[in-house]
């Protein structure tokens, strides 16, 4: 199939998308004001009229809208987790897009050199494990030398490990609090400053499973709830600054850098043995590797269904 075929269809999709509202909107005003004045006996405008009226004027604010674009000269954006399929992609995106990005990445000296070449040279690659205090902090002494402030941080880094919630162990919770919400936490409280300056917007990217509770993937369901909780609060706050705090929930996606057969049964082998007698007769050990075995979308699937994600990130710039 065409790519650009596909794109243009999604463009056209989402113009419809948004423009249902103004319609909708307008049919209902026109009959509610054409009512209004026919009792009083004001004016015997029709419903049609004041619908089309309605209509061109809520159109074209809302093309105006579609249409804006933002400038990209001089802006300036981090983007974690660039290690991950999510992060490694939109960093792509943004510097495609013209922005000055810093592409942080906790691990993968290949993924460096990688998105160095396929990208200008607009974009520069961090150190940056935001899970690690003495990282985020050399990260930030680095950008205050190269830019006086930062647009955007782009928080796209997750760690999890799938099984139920009685097979987790809290180790295992904990490391995950660490390296999702703690320290994303401290990584946006250390660059705030910065983003204040430039009167930016901080984007967190999530997994919808917040919202949609699963029980084989207990930890990440719990994680993405408190950074929901967390997004809402930051927006609050950071209203009065004209900075705009934006939480993206990803569908059926590939969040982070998902393992492999080997290491995702290698986990799960290593949770069933730390399991009492009583848990590992309740779970025996062929039913804990199916149920990580079915989980193998999250493995395989290719950056190209990203696109949902990246479409929705092109809209805010």
């Amino acid at each position: 199939m065409n790519l650009f075929l596909v794109e243009d269809a999604e463009v056209l999709w989402d113009l419809i998308d948004r423009c249902l509202l103004p319609v909708l909107f307008s049919h209902a005003a026109a009959i509610i004001l054409s009512t209004l004045l026919n009792v009083l006996r004001i004016s015997q405008v029709s419903t049609v009229s004041l619908f089309i009226i309605f209509l061109g004027l809520t159109l074209a604010v809302t093309l105006f809208y579609h249409n804006l674009k933002v400038s990209t000269a001089g802006k300036y954006i981090i983007v974690t987790g660039c290690e991950s399929k999510i992060g490694y992609a939109v960093a792509k995106h943004l510097d495609e897009l013209g922005l000055s990005v810093f592409a942080g990445f906790a691990n993968s000296i290949e993924g460096k050199i990688k998105l160095k070449n396929e990208c200008s040279g607009r974009l520069q690659t961090i150190d940056l494990d935001v899970s690690n205090e003495r990282s985020i902090a050399a990260a930030v002494t680095y950008i205050q030398q190269h830019t006086k402030g930062i647009w955007c941080i782009v928080n796209t880094g997750t760690w999890s490990v799938f099984g139920h919630s009685e097979w987790v162990p809290p180790s295992v919770y904990r490391k995950t609090l660490e390296s999702n919400l703690i320290g994303l936490i401290h990584l946006n409280k250390a660059f705030l400053p910065l983003i204040r300056k430039t009167k930016g917007r901080i984007v967190n990217i999530t997994s919808i499973l917040g919202r949609i509770p699963a029980g084989i993937r207990s930890p990440i369901c719990v994680i993405t709830s408190a950074l929901q909780s967390y997004t809402e609060c930051l927006r609050i706050d950071m209203r009065k600054w004209g900075v705009d705090v934006i939480l993206v929930e990803t569908g059926h996606t590939t969040t982070a850098a998902w393992y492999d057969k080997k290491a995702m049964l290698d986990e799960a082998r290593e949770m069933w043995t730390g399991l009492t007698d009583d848990q590992r007769n309740d779970y025996p050990e062929d039913y804990f590797e199916r149920q990580i075995r079915n989980l193998g979308e999250y493995r395989t699937e290719s950056v190209t269904q990203l696109d949902g994600t990246i479409r929705f990130l092109k809209k805010l710039t």
